[in-house]
């Protein structure tokens, strides 16, 4: 409840972003000059959290930039993204081979899971007895989801004794992202230069505009439709708008269930049900489309302005997730952090070779990009990846990656759930969280049961 809670003045709420989207414009000249950002292909928004991270409170304090508010703002701009995703037309047809994205999305989250909590464990019985076991289960929310979700249980858990999880989630999704952008980008110029792409025969081929980041002949956005009247409201701020409503209604939604709970003594699961508010918000965000699909109303909504704005607060949402990371935290759990993040990512690259190699008879190497790139950091990594394989999106692997995504949330669901049982329901949170692990085991085995009769049918 911190992040509604936190005392914010106005004046540093409107500084936080305009600082912010001043560390977004020096990105992005960054970029479009220094070859070494281009080579590596690296975002605007990584960028500008890395340098809010160096002149923030928590390097130079040259910005006031603090890592309690930069959290909070992690926390509800997760709300808004999957509110603006949410809110978009839904898709109708999914096809096999994006339900085994879901499948593979899945199976690497459990992987990771594994994982980190078989090297917590270690720690615990080896070198640091007092380490919250939970930290293992954080590399496949901040790897395989996104740093909203990773803060948001990082958080909740500080009251259970994990110091600073919040924060320490932040930190795996920094140590994701570089793995995307750095170990990723070399695997796919290996696999480029090795004749494993369907597009590109060279790395060489990738456009300069690409590498830059910035249109040299700024293009129409055709596909971008103007809903109102200009004259009444402004498209972009109606959808804006839209956002804003479903915020409100998932606000009450959760109060109203924070209420049922306290009313049926249930108050220990209040502030796991607050800290699951974006999960609620996707859910609120979907009745209100399905609402005004059936009034007609949805004719007012348009898809590519939500995935525009969809972009803007994941845009904020990682500069101020990198921005936000302390180096206080890195210090003190340098040990976990380093061994978790490393063998993770190891752990990631053998089992989404192993499983695309398993399942697709064509595009093996753009898929396995896109997924590499989703499983380390976020959509847009993932897009990044495919776009140096398949820069005009002629593969079914960009669609493969909605539709598995979506998948991926349905299923993994139950897992966020689980990961909570420990510290409400057992004594020791770290028996339960023995007990979580032999539950994810489980649940692996059943998806490799359920791989053998997906696989190669169809592509």
């Amino acid at each position: 409840m911190s992040s509604w809670t936190l005392d914010i003045t106005a004046g540093n709420f409107f500084l936080d972003f305009a600082w912010m989207g001043v560390l977004l414009v020096i990105a992005t000249y960054l970029r479009s000059r220094v070859s070494i950002l281009q080579k590596y292909l690296i975002p605007a928004n990584l960028l500008a959290g890395t340098l809010g991270l160096i002149l923030g409170a928590n390097v130079l304090g040259w910005i006031d930039l603090t890592s309690d508010r930069l959290g909070t703002y992690v926390y509800h701009l997760l709300a808004l993204l999957f509110i603006a995703l949410s809110l978009r037309a839904p898709k109708s047809k999914m096809g096999l081979s994006s339900v085994r994205f879901g499948l593979i999305f899945i199976s690497v989250y459990l992987v990771q899971a594994i994982i980190g909590l078989l090297i917590a464990f270690l720690l615990i019985y080896t070198f640091i007895p007092d380490l919250f076991a939970g930290i293992g289960l954080l590399p496949p929310l901040a790897f395989g989801m996104n740093p909203g979700i990773a803060y948001t249980i990082g958080t909740n858990w500080e009251q259970f004794g994990f110091e600073s999880g919040g924060i320490v989630g932040l930190t795996f999704s920094a140590f994701g992202f570089l793995v995307a952008y750095t170990f990723g980008i070399w695997l796919v110029r290996r696999g480029i230069k090795k004749g494993w792409a369907t597009y590109i025969k060279t790395d060489d081929e990738l456009p300069d505009e690409v590498k830059k980041g910035i249109l040299d002949e700024p293009k129409a956005n055709e596909d971008e439709k103007i809903t109102t009247s200009p004259e009444n409201i402004e498209s972009f701020s109606f959808h804006i708008g839209l956002i804003g409503f479903t915020f409100i209604l998932t606000y009450l939604v959760v109060t109203l269930m924070e209420w049922g709970l306290i009313s049926v003594g249930a108050e220990n699961e209040v502030t796991t049900l607050w800290s699951f508010h974006f999960i609620i918000a996707a859910i609120v965000a979907l009745f209100v489309r399905k609402i005004m699909d059936t009034t007609k109303a949805s004719r007012v909504i348009d898809d590519t302005t939500m995935t525009r704005c969809s972009n803007l607060f994941m845009d904020f949402m990682i500069v101020a997730s990198v921005a936000a990371i302390s180096m206080v935290v890195v210090v003190q759990y340098w040990l976990p952090l380093l061994a978790i993040s490393v063998l993770v990512t190891i752990a990631t690259w053998g089992v989404i070779q192993y499983m695309t190699r398993d399942a697709f008879k064509q595009f093996e190497f753009e898929r396995f990009a896109t997924i590499f790139g989703n499983m380390t950091g976020t959509l847009q990594s993932a897009l990044v990846l495919l776009r140096i394989v398949d820069s005009g999106m002629k593969s079914p692997a960009s669609y493969n990656l909605v539709y598995g995504s979506g998948l991926a949330l349905v299923f993994g669901f139950p897992l966020l759930l689980l990961i909570n049982a420990p510290v409400h329901y057992f004594d020791d949170p770290t028996e339960g969280f023995w007990m979580v692990l032999f539950a994810l085991i489980g649940y692996l085995m059943l998806l490799a049961i359920a791989w053998q009769y997906l696989k190669r049918n169809g592509d």
